[in-house]
């Protein structure tokens, strides 16, 4: 152990730090400040953000919770009656009052509801802010870490180990393991130094309602809930689950200091106040007391709609008719260049395409959260993530897609190959045949992955490629953990690829009327010699596996740099397979062929599997289906990432740590409904 010049380092909680070769040994206090930062300046980008595009700040009001949801020995009234006394808090505010209602509780819970639109979101992420810049935060108080549980399944996962992956996908530096075992995300959590916010519990599948509050009932750790009161209607009468606020509608002073200044506005607040305003007018009333639906209003009129147009509709329609009407207006408003100019040198998105795209994104999200059955995706409600968006499309027309790109590729490779090897023409229009069964054999492969999720398949990974950085006992220590499941991966896709490829050059023979012994001689060799090329591929990427590190804290975890990052482990995992692989198999063919067949041999293997292998990676997929083929069939923009980024810088998205979430549910639900039903964006003052 000299050798590598490790220290142990005990610290006060009884963890273990190793530290390797001249890097100073990490400790739970700093890991837990640097979660605080990271936080900390996700948080204030989004309120940045929304200071950008937000007029006068909104207000919220808030009362105790039902006592059927918190219970009545929970105390759920003396626990909120400071803050619900209190004046109306400033969504657009650090809301400590919040804060130190929270500090009051000894259970270390809170319960918010309320309505779609009712500001529950704004409000928990105001809560973690004010929490983090307290003046008198230690590393005793517990970091708020916001969490999105529509992707939670709680038949399959506990809670605790939820939270666990989500942070490590989040903050990848949380992945490193202690020297007993844990990773640095699971000894934060186990020890309660982690506020989780899990901010939309009623985004959740409606079949997980009941597991969900069974888990959260007996959860111990430091929690915080949102949720839309219809959701919680599992609670057993009696009991609730912990104490809690309640969300309650703006006032009529609320909205009319909003919309008052702007013109068009005074003759409808004038029948809104008044006794005499009748059904249509108190419809409208309703509908304008959430916070959501107030911005939604400002931004109708701002993109040409006239107000006197919603009290005629409120007349004939519903009110959620009036909400429909309402978010139709958002997206021409936030993609009209003139109005908006605080997204400067973006490029110019028409409201046409961008609602088209963003209708697309929502009906995804949409379909995992009602479609509980699809067996390969784990994309929630909520997560825009890019290494799930091809699974927009079904999985025969990704196995498709995939078998199509693979056999294309080695194609022309050959092709190329006996072209510059000058063989004639009739060689090379043999190989032709062969390679649709390349495809079939690599799209098989892709649907094995997909539907076993074998190895972690199509996940992206959270280390990071460096040469230098870690000592050889922990290099070593990953080559061997993640030996036996690639090598296990490679192996079962050799043999699936063996067997198809096997099976169409015996059928390639049949039909040329060659004896039925050369078909079961062409079929055997691929049988054997499939499962050793899956596992030289596995054993490949295992030993790739001493060049992966860990991330660090002051390492950003976006979208992109997460995309960045994998795309730099795959292409190494592939050019280290396409180029062995391709030699060793080149090799073999000049041997018992000569060198004119073995070069393009050699040559259209090396591309197969680099190719191959890549599509059943992360990042493989998304190059595949979201950067080529989505965009070829007019679902998704040439530049998705550019379009993300775009549409979070005008306010339709946010940045949660690696993943995009819509900023506002109900708008995602809004066009998702749109997309499917082929409505395009309304321009305000359309009728």
């Amino acid at each position: 152990m000299a050798g590598d010049n490790h220290a142990n380092i005990f610290t006060g909680d009884g963890v273990t730090v190793v530290s390797g070769s001249g890097r100073r040994p990490v400790t739970p206090a700093e890991n837990l400040h640097a979660l605080r930062q990271r936080v900390l300046t996700d948080l204030g980008q989004d309120q940045v953000q929304q200071q950008l595009r937000s007029g006068h700040p909104l207000p919220v009001h808030c009362r105790a919770a039902p006592e059927e949801l918190t219970g009545r020995r929970n105390g759920a009234r003396e626990t909120s009656a400071a803050l619900a006394d209190a004046s109306p808090l400033d969504l657009a505010g650090p809301l400590r009052h919040l804060a130190a209602v929270y500090k009051e509780e000894r259970r270390r819970r809170l319960l918010v509801v309320g309505r779609a639109g009712s500001g529950k979101t704004i409000l928990v992420r105001r809560f973690a802010q004010a929490w983090l810049e307290d003046a008198d935060w230690t590393d005793k108080a517990p970091v708020p870490v916001i969490f999105s549980p529509g992707s939670w399944d709680p038949t399959a996962v506990s809670l605790r180990d939820w939270l666990i992956d989500r942070l490590e996908r989040d903050h990848p530096f949380l992945a490193r393991r202690v020297p007993h075992g844990r990773t640095w995300s699971t000894q934060l959590i186990v020890m309660g130094h982690v506020l989780a916010i899990l901010d939309g519990f009623d985004e959740m599948a409606e079949d997980h309602y009941q597991p969900a509050l069974r888990q959260l009932e007996a959860c111990k750790l430091p929690l915080l809930l949102t949720s839309r009161h219809e959701a919680l209607g599992g609670i057993k009468p009696g009991e609730g689950l912990f104490p809690g606020i309640e969300l309650t509608d703006l006032t009529f002073d609320d909205c009319s200091a909003r919309l008052d200044a702007s013109a068009g506005w005074a003759p409808v607040l004038d029948r809104l106040s008044s006794h005499t305003g009748g059904p249509a007018a108190a419809r409208l009333a309703s509908v304008l007391a959430t916070p959501l639906m107030l911005t939604m209003a400002e931004a109708f009129h701002a993109s040409g709609g006239d107000p006197q147009c919603l009290l005629k509709l409120a007349e004939s329609s519903s009110q959620d008719a009036l909400e429909r009407r309402l978010l139709d207006s958002f997206v021409p408003r936030t993609y009209d260049s003139l109005l908006n100019l605080s997204v400067p040198k973006r490029r110019r998105w028409s409201a046409e395409r961008a609602g088209h795209w963003l209708g697309y994104l929502a009906t995804h999200l949409m379909k995992q959260k009602t479609d509980a059955q699809q067996p390969d995706t784990h994309i929630g409600a909520q997560d825009i993530e890019w290494w799930q968006l091809g699974t927009t499309m079904s999985l025969p027309a990704r196995m498709a897609v995939s078998g199509v790109l693979c056999g294309l590729v080695s194609g022309t490779a050959v092709a190329l190959a006996f072209a510059l090897t000058g063989n004639p023409p009739a060689t090379l229009l043999a190989m032709f045949p062969n390679m649709p069964a390349i495809g079939l054999a690599f799209g098989l492969v892709h649907g094995f992955a997909s539907r076993l999720k074998v190895g972690g398949a199509f996940k992206p990974s959270r280390m990071q490629i460096r040469v230098r950085g870690e000592s050889r006992k922990v290099r070593s220590r990953r080559v061997r953990e993640s030996f036996l499941p690639r090598v296990g991966v490679g192996l079962a896709g050799g043999l699936i690829f063996g067997i198809v490829l096997g099976g169409g050059f015996a059928v390639h023979a049949m039909l040329l009327s060659c004896p039925w012994t050369v078909a079961a001689l062409l079929f055997g060799n691929w049988l054997v010699a499939g499962p050793l090329l899956g596992l030289a591929a596995g054993v490949l990427v295992a030993l790739v596996a001493w060049l992966e590190t860990d991330a660090k804290p002051e390492e950003s975890v976006s979208a992109t740099d997460l995309l960045r990052t994998n795309r730099t482990i795959v292409l190494v995992q592939v050019g280290v397979v396409g180029l062995v692989l391709g030699l060793g198999y080149g090799a073999v063919v000049t041997h018992f062929n000569g060198f004119a067949l073995g070069l393009p041999s050699g040559i259209g293997a090396g591309l197969a599997a680099a190719v191959g292998v890549g599509t059943l990676t992360a990042w493989g997929r998304w190059v595949v289906l979201v950067r080529l083929w989505l965009p070829l069939s007019g679902r998704l923009p040439w530049r998705v990432n550019a379009f993300l980024d775009d549409a979070r810088a005008r306010g339709v998205l946010r940045q949660a740590g690696a993943v995009y979430q819509f900023r506002h549910a109900r708008l995602r639900d809004r066009l998702a409904e749109a997309h499917r039903r082929h409505e395009q964006p309304k321009e305000g003052g359309s009728r």
